[in-house]
């Protein structure tokens, strides 16, 4: 089964040896999504929520900054999964649709909307598809 942020934190990372794991940021990685302009990248594990937020501009080749929220099991509304976790001024909710989503020319699963004390961020998240033959 692939995951999408494994693969993202592997092309991030550059080249990496058999012998080296990718990066991740939790631990029993379960859900991840990717988006650009800004770049960034949610991870879910079974500990928390992670959200790494790029430069403006849609490079993942600058200054990083990640921010982590404890760990929420997703409720389905609506036909999605949403995730919501913090409180106060620091919370974040994460909704995964069901939709072909295309993000670096690869498909994905699912559209996502991940929205961080008022700002919206979209991307795909989920499995990657297989590419279409033919």
């Amino acid at each position: 089964m692939k995951f999408l942020i494994p693969l993202a934190l592997l092309a991030l990372a550059g080249c990496a040896t058999p012998a080296t794991t990718p990066f991740s940021p939790v631990r029993d990685f379960q859900y991840g999504a990717l988006g650009h302009d800004p770049f960034w990248m949610v991870a879910i594990g079974d500990d928390q929520i992670v959200l790494t937020l790029g430069p403006p501009g849609g490079r993942a080749d600058g200054a990083l900054s990640s921010a982590s929220y404890p760990r929420v099991l997703p409720r389905e509304v609506d036909g999605a999964r949403r995730w919501e976790s913090g409180e106060g001024t620091q919370v974040i909710a994460i909704e995964a649709r069901p939709a072909d989503c295309t993000a670096g020319g690869r498909r994905y699963e699912d559209r996502v909307t991940v929205t961080l004390s008022g700002r919206m961020l979209q991307g795909c998240g989920g499995r990657e598809l297989a590419e279409s033959h033919g």
